[in-house]
């Protein structure tokens, strides 16, 4: 099966970026973003045998990942002002790394603190007030 999709690829301090482009977006997309993890995991792959393993990879199409980053933003962001409003924490569970880093990125620029706690599969973000607070 050839698809019809073209990469735009960038590099800067976050890592790489690999953006596909064209009309058969959804099929690379897949169910629930399966395909797209599946291709990504692949790609880290052999991107990390060739160029190094000390690198973030970022591929999206039809700004599916984009539109999920901003998904967990507001999630985050939900937990913060719940957070403010109450002074209780607030636990965020069922993601990957990337995620939680978008997690503890948004916590922090809120000015709260934010946690990893558990392992593997169980691990969640644990949101708090600042000692100060």
């Amino acid at each position: 099966m050839k698809l019809k999709l073209h990469p735009e690829v960038s590099a800067d301090v976050d890592g790489i970026k690999v953006n596909l482009i064209g009309k058969d977006s959804a099929i690379i997309i897949g169910y629930h973003g399966e395909t797209l993890a599946d291709f990504t995991y692949i790609l880290g792959i052999i991107l990390r045998r060739e160029i190094s393993d000390n690198f973030i990879l970022r591929v999206d199409s039809g700004d599916y990942m984009k539109n999920k980053d901003n998904r967990i933003k507001d999630i985050a962001l939900r937990a913060v002002e719940t957070v403010k409003k109450t002074g209780f924490p607030e636990r965020i569970s069922g993601l990957n790394s990337y995620e939680r880093r978008l997690v503890h990125s948004v916590v922090d620029q809120e000015g709260l603190i934010s946690e990893s706690t558990g392992i593997g599969k169980e691990r969640v973000i644990v949101i708090k007030q600042s000692l100060g607070e």
